[in-house]
């Protein structure tokens, strides 16, 4: 054999082809070095972040459930929060906050100071409830009831605030309401509880103390 037949088969004994990446191997010792057994296959690259690992779809994570915040606490029944000039009481009827203003005010006025105290002016649904609300009015006072401008008639209109809700009990003075003279003509649109208990329709306008409830 000649030098040159010599060297090639020198080399050609030598040689060992390097193993390419993504064989197949259960551990290190089955990939030649510097590969590495990753994830079960021979790789010279890092193991990828777990959260590379897993595709995510966005819209995954947009339906995913997000626990709900525990409810909230029911508000303590105190005075906190109400605008009122004067001294305000509360009390309790029908397992609600009652809140008793004397100091004089229109009705949109006193509809918007109970709103601030998280509330709105009294409503009054059965016939327990009024007597509950009427034992605590020593002067007329402001509720929560008020008649719509599409009103026709007196006796038309009547919901509780807003947004309105449906009237299902009444406690109206004989006789009311009357609009004053018995014809619908949008003067007296607001009513409030007089210190027999009955109910009254009047002016909105008109200057008198207020019942918030929540």
């Amino acid at each position: 054999m000649g030098p040159r037949a010599a060297l090639l088969a020198l080399a050609a004994g030598c040689y060992s082809p390097r193993v390419p990446e993504g064989v197949p191997c259960t551990s290190a010792r089955d990939c030649p070095s510097p590969q590495r057994c990753v994830l079960g296959a021979c790789t010279v690259h890092d193991a990828p972040e777990p959260d590379a690992m897993v595709p995510v779809d966005a819209a995954e994570i947009d339906a995913a459930p997000i626990d709900a915040p525990p409810d909230a606490p029911p508000l303590a029944c105190t005075t906190t929060g109400l605008t009122c000039g004067g001294t305000a009481t509360t009390f309790m009827c029908g397992g609600h906050c009652w809140v008793h203003c004397p100091t004089g005010a229109t009705w949109p006025a006193a509809s918007q100071a109970c709103t601030g105290w998280l509330g709105a002016l009294g409503e009054i649904d059965d016939p327990t409830e009024q007597s509950c609300v009427e034992a605590r009015v020593n002067a007329a006072t402001w509720i929560g009831l008020r008649q719509n401008d599409a009103a026709t008639a007196p006796a038309q209109g009547w919901t509780w605030n807003t947004p309105a809700t449906p009237v299902v009990y009444t406690h109206w003075q004989s006789g009311v309401p009357d609009d004053r003279d018995g014809r619908e003509n949008h003067d007296e649109q607001c009513a409030k509880i007089q210190t027999d208990g009955t109910w009254d329709d009047v002016t909105c306008s008109a200057m008198t103390g207020f019942l918030c409830e929540r």
